[in-house]
């Protein structure tokens, strides 16, 4: 019976363990390339949606802002300046208040703005009830109006959240013009003025404005894309 060389089994040996060694790296690289193909597909599916969900909220946030405009040119909703405390304390004297004109259907409670044929400013008060198509109106602190309102005669309604008038306090003030206080030409002097010039130039340079500001968005929504 032959001998096997002791050195003959450790050269086999060892060529086995390198071949073992050799196809268990080879697996752990296969397997390594395989977890960074995942990675990466699933990091560009990711981009991917991150982009249509960023082009949505893009194309949904420019027709908000086109629908604001269209609102505010076309007088669908604006803000209305307080000249007496007869809602008080809802909303009083020099505050403003916001009201739209898209939706109106006056019913108990509701607050909205109206012309009356003895005054030259509409008025804005309390719906009391509605009855035999006559709005039936009053003040909060001044009471029951004298007289019903035809419908036709309701211009909109004061925007409310969560019951709540929407009102911004006290920026009214620099909009009323009130004889009994007359200093100069302006109840309030250069300062009212002041606000008075301001508002007439940015209306004499709206349009401007406005393309302005949507060039910009677009140009950065263009960016954040691209980058």
């Amino acid at each position: 019976m032959a001998l096997v060389d002791p050195i003959q089994i450790a050269i086999a040996a060892i060529c086995v363990a390198s071949f073992v060694l050799y196809n268990s790296r080879e697996e752990i690289l296969f397997r390594s390339k395989l977890l960074e193909m995942r990675s990466s597909v699933k990091k560009l599916l990711e981009r991917r949606r991150n982009s249509r969900r960023k082009a949505i909220l893009s194309v949904v946030e420019l027709v908000l802002f086109f629908a604001l405009i269209y609102l505010a040119f076309t007088m669908k909703i604006f803000w209305a300046v307080v000249v007496s405390n007869s809602m008080a304390p809802t909303f009083e004297r020099g505050d403003m208040v916001l009201v739209q004109t898209l939706f109106v259907n006056p019913e108990k409670g509701d607050i909205v703005m109206f012309e009356r044929g003895d005054l030259n400013l509409p008025v804005t008060h309390r719906v009391l009830k509605v009855e035999d198509g006559l709005v039936y109106t009053g003040g909060d602190a001044s009471g029951p109006d004298a007289r019903p309102v035809p419908r036709d005669k309701i211009i909109g309604e004061v925007v409310t959240i969560f019951g709540s008038p929407v009102v911004v306090k006290g920026v009214g003030k620099y909009f009323i013009l009130d004889a009994t206080q007359l200093r100069d030409i302006t109840p309030f002097g250069q300062e009212y003025l002041f606000y008075k010039n301001l508002i007439e130039l940015f209306r004499k340079y709206a349009i401007a404005i406005i393309v302005i500001s949507i060039a910009a968005y677009v140009y950065l929504t263009v960016r954040e894309f691209t980058a």
